[in-house]
């Protein structure tokens, strides 16, 4: 496993080894890093010209950086944090440790996620969409005015490449380690003179799979995916344009198996897997995975004198059935089937206005609806069987349904007040209104009984007004500097996860909305003639109610099977803070070298423990069943905060030149390194970590960019971090790092 100090060994001595190199001959102002525009506060600004801390990466740049799915930002942004929780196909997101601690079909993140400006309510929603991407846009720290709820953490914009007038397309292909082909194409261009074209595929088939069970051999963790989406950019009129988008996505993966340890039932020392992560114990169960999701969105764009209107109408469906070895054991201990269907409708009606002058405005409207149907068991049979004999507790399910309706109103303003200096005010009004209508409930294979534990059928409405001051110093067009003072709050939530316990207060409870206020300081500098930029923020957010998963020990139930079985909620801590800093380094010290080096720091801890009462919003403790109070008891102040890694590190070094005048050769090496981590507040056994990964990709192309082929590396280390973490019903159980995997791209412009 990597460490800090292997870490920092690697990176200094690439560096110093390259930088030796660039000694021989310096001359700024001959080349410089390339600005990136992005749309952050709805409007197309230089990244580095806006008091807001983030990070952007261009097509290009992703394709350099060897980005192939979400979860492979982390690598390269400082300060956020990604993850794959259960079977790999929810990915999780944490900006400066806020994030998503559940990972339940109807519950969202903190982090709010967002694919051509339309908002993704459920990590699902992701799966597929992510090829023949434009740019992606991390924006840190809360974003509740023009982004709205759920965006405690932050934002992140995928943004899709566009119809072009001119004919392009492309043609890529990838093989690599596990016999797997990746084909991703596009092809775009004018279908008259008003109207342009965009159609764009990606299709994955993985022969075998990275993981095998060692008593049956039979492979897990196999991609088998597709996706199409199709774009229309169309001319109404002289002042009036539109944005049609399609797109379906299927995936018929397998998915990949966590491994289980301390599992000591009955004397069963076999329920615990190889610590390998290759290797799994998974048994009969028919592991599988069949999704698929659809949707369509309409942009609108009609020009007015004094300002602009646009129009964003959206609609998504996805259907997930997927099963999964969630106990991480070759017995039925846990393990997690799920039928779930998600649907949403979004409609964002913005005026911006059109001004040369020192004031700039954005006035906009916001309304969604969004319905998850969720069907959710957890099998214990083994566990039931090994109690009970032929009856039991077999299967523990979950089955409800939610429908979520949010509407939202915010002005975000700019004024010059001169030169130098320049005010944004933003402000926000949100109201929310959640409805759960559902059953927990255990049963025998047979269904020959149905206990219901939980019966909830409840609905909550809330509203929020949030808000944004900010500063910008511009002393020179070189130097930006910025201070502002924000609020943002996540949506009210039900955890719908199947449990034991009984008590609904407790387990299956509503958790009143988060609410943060962030107090941030930054600066972004560009030296060197546009050869060297640097970006640093220190930050520090005060918490309210901070939505927590938590493992208890739930006392019925381990007294009736006289073993300990724990349970897992969402509760709300009623104070917490994080205090931290970022830095992001990219250097040219000389043509076709690029150094990029990143850093984050967290401090987070919990400063208000719930108390007893807390857990029910009610004063009198003696009405409490004890389950409650080891919950309480288990967290204290001080305690770190779930996904809030203390240290993140991320370097890259590459080199191009010309191999002749007809052919442009580049290499490259990159390393990251996440500290430790807890995936849920007061468990050890969530604990998760470091995880670091050693990369590496050499390419050549054509001087006219036509042809290009890549070999590339990831983990060449062959790390085995654990990557996530839990308590299962007996015992932890942990996702590993996929091992070393290799491949090559062989790309085609037309």
């Amino acid at each position: 496993m990597m460490n800090k100090k292997t870490f920092r060994k690697q990176l200094l001595s690439v560096s110093i080894g390259i930088a030796t190199l660039s000694s021989v001959n310096v001359a700024f102002g001959e080349y410089r890093i390339e600005e990136v525009v992005v749309t952050a506060q709805k409007r197309a600004q230089s990244v580095n010209d806006i008091g807001v801390s983030a990070s952007a990466f261009g097509g290009q740049d992703m394709k350099n950086l060897n980005m192939e799915s979400a979860v492979d930002l982390g690598s390269h942004t400082p300060g956020l944090s990604t993850a794959n929780a259960t079977s790999g196909g929810t990915p999780i997101f944490a900006i400066r440790g806020i994030g998503l601690d559940d990972f339940s079909p109807n519950n969202n993140s903190g982090v709010g996620v967002y694919t051509d400006e339309v908002f993704a309510s459920a990590p699902a929603l992701l799966g597929g969409q992510l090829f023949d991407i434009e740019r992606v846009e991390v924006l840190k720290g809360p974003q509740g005015t023009l982004y709205g709820k759920n965006t405690t953490g932050g934002a992140i914009n995928f943004i899709s490449n566009k119809p072009t007038d001119e004919f392009e397309g492309f043609v890529e292909a990838d093989y690599s380690r596990w016999s797997t082909v990746e084909i991703t194409s596009a092809i775009s261009g004018a279908l008259s003179d008003s109207v342009r074209g965009r159609l764009a595929m990606n299709y994955v088939d993985q022969g075998e799979g990275w993981q095998k069970d060692i008593n049956t051999g039979n492979e897990y963790g196999k991609a088998d995916s597709h996706a199409i989406r199709g774009l229309l950019d169309f001319d109404i009129s002289d002042t009036t344009t539109g944005l049609l988008k399609v797109y379906y996505t299927k995936d018929d993966s397998t998915p990949l198996s966590p491994d289980a340890e301390q599992h000591e039932l009955w004397g069963y020392p076999e329920l615990n897997s190889p610590k390998d992560p290759s290797k799994v114990t998974v048994g009969d169960l028919d592991v599988s995975r069949d999704e698929e999701g659809y949707g369509v969105a309409l942009t609108l764009n009609k020009d007015f004198d004094p300002f602009t209107v646009t129009s964003i109408t959206a609609w998504d469906s996805y259907d997930q059935a997927v099963i999964d070895n969630y106990g991480g054991t070759s017995e039925r201990i846990t393990d997690f089937i799920q039928d779930n269907e998600i649907e949403q409708f979004s409609q964002e009606l913005r005026f911006t206005g059109n001004t040369d002058g020192a004031f700039s405005w954005i006035l906009g409207f916001n309304y969604s609806q969004e319905v998850v149907d969720a069907y959710g068991i957890f099998d214990d049979s083994f566990v039931a069987y090994e109690t009970f004999g032929d009856v039991g507790t077999d299967l523990i399910i979950a089955d409800y349904e939610q429908e979520t309706e949010s509407l939202g109103v915010y002005l975000h303003t700019e004024t010059e007040l001169n030169e130098e200096w320049k005010l944004t005010v933003g402000l926000r009004y949100s109201q929310d209104e959640r409805a759960f209508d559902g059953i927990d409930s255990n049963t025998d294979l047979e269904g020959s009984f149905n206990d219901v534990l939980n019966d909830l059928d409840e609905s909550h409405t809330e509203d929020d007004l949030t808000g944004k001051i900010g500063l910008d110093w511009m002393p020179n067009n070189d130097w930006l500097f910025y201070a502002n003072v924000a609020t943002s709050y996540k949506g009210g939530l039900f955890y719908g996860a199947p449990v034991l316990d009984p008590d609904p207060g407790v387990a299956w409870g509503y958790v009143s909305p988060e609410e943060i206020t962030s107090y941030e300081m930054g600066f972004k500098a560009t030296l060197l003639d546009g050869t060297l930029q640097v970006n640093g923020a220190a930050f520090l957010m005060d918490y309210k109610n901070r939505q927590s998963l938590i493992t208890y020990l739930e006392d019925d139930f381990s007294v009736f099977l006289g073993l300990d079985v724990y349970d897992t909620t969402m509760i709300g801590i009623p104070e917490s803070e994080t205090e931290g800093a970022e830095l992001d380094v990219r250097w040219l010290p000389m043509e076709g070298l690029d150094i990029r080096l990143g850093v984050a720091y967290l401090n987070s801890k919990v400063t208000k423990a719930p108390t007893t009462a807390d857990m029910r919003g009610i004063s009198d403790d003696s009405s409490l069943p004890s389950t409650v109070d080891h919950i309480a008891n288990d967290i204290s102040v001080g305690q770190v905060l779930a996904q809030s890694p203390e240290w993140s590190y991320n370097g890259l070094v590459a080199y191009e030149w010309n191999v002749s005048d007809e052919w442009i050769a580049r290499a490259q090496l990159s390393a990251s390194w996440t500290d430790e981590q807890f995936a849920a507040l007061g468990d050890p056994n969530t604990g998760y970590g470091a995880v670091g990964s050693l990369d590496a990709m050499v390419s050549l192309s054509d001087a006219d960019d036509v042809w290009s082929v890549v070999l590339w590396g990831k983990n060449l280390e062959d790390n085995d971090a654990e990557t996530y973490a839990f308590t299962g019903f007996a015992g932890r159980v942990v996702y590993r790092q996929m091992t070393t995997s290799y491949g090559m791209t062989v790309n085609y412009n037309f």
